[in-house]
């Protein structure tokens, strides 16, 4: 389970540190790509990863919607298997869409990690928790 956030620096070449607390869950492996709905990007453990692979596998090919989504998804995922200081290599064209510089936002989302521009973090997510919570909203989705 990845809960938390934390804030970490890239070193020069690009790579993130894991947080500690989410490395044993990483060690076999993780694919990182762009988020389909933010500008962020998304890591999940390959077994996450196989899981959505699988659900995306039954949508219809011809569906445009379907097409675009596994166009995202799938042409800037990249596998990757942390080093032995926990550090991964996060892409130029990865760090390029999700506008991450020197600075990332790791959030933890239960069953992935997000990865944030920390002021894209802070206006789009904890400035719209502020202007935007629907307290009705939550309590239609039961939680």
């Amino acid at each position: 389970m990845f809960l938390g956030e934390f804030v970490h620096t890239l070193d020069s070449k690009g790579r993130l540190t894991i947080p500690a607390k989410f490395r044993d869950q990483l060690a076999a492996g993780l694919v990182v790509t762009r988020n389909p709905s933010d500008r962020c990007l998304l890591l999940m453990p390959m077994t996450e990863w196989t899981t959505l692979t699988e659900k995306i596998k039954t949508l219809p090919l011809t569906d445009r919607r379907t097409a675009l989504l596994r166009r995202v998804l799938f042409s800037a995922a990249e596998d990757l298997k942390p080093d032995k200081q926990g550090r991964v290599l996060v892409s130029q064209r990865l760090r390029e869409f999700a506008r991450i510089d020197a600075e990332v936002m790791v959030a933890g989302m239960d069953s992935y990690i997000e990865l944030w521009n920390p002021a894209e973090w802070d206006e789009q997510v904890l400035q719209k928790l502020d202007d935007d919570i629907d307290a009705e909203f939550f309590a239609a989705l039961g939680v």
